[in-house]
């Protein structure tokens, strides 16, 4: 039973239309606990504050996903592989880091 909710919640995470639903019925529980304590002004900015700290967010993780792709093309290899030589190299460089 637990591998089984696993799975669903991984499916459900993997959906581009799942994550921005969750995201906005979020958004709308936020916006009404603050509507209970802020005037609209307050409130309006407030939302303004999410979004640019959510832009951010995304537009560093695109980013981040282009430049981990372009580095995989370079490398010529998959995910996996990228992933394995990362680690490599990490444990390289923590090795020459540390004191004798």
């Amino acid at each position: 039973m637990g591998i089984f909710r696993k799975k669903m919640i991984t499916n459900f995470l993997g959906s581009r239309i799942n994550l921005t639903i969750f995201q906005c019925l979020l958004y709308f529980v936020v916006g009404y606990i603050m509507g209970e304590h802020l005037t609209w002004p307050k409130l309006g900015l407030m939302f303004v504050v999410m979004f640019m700290i959510q832009f951010i967010t995304r537009t560093k993780a695109v980013a981040d996903g282009m430049m981990m792709r372009q580095m995989m093309m370079d490398l010529d290899c998959n995910t996996n592989e990228f992933i394995q030589h990362m680690k490599k190299e990490m444990n390289k460089i923590d090795k020459e880091d540390l004191p004798n």
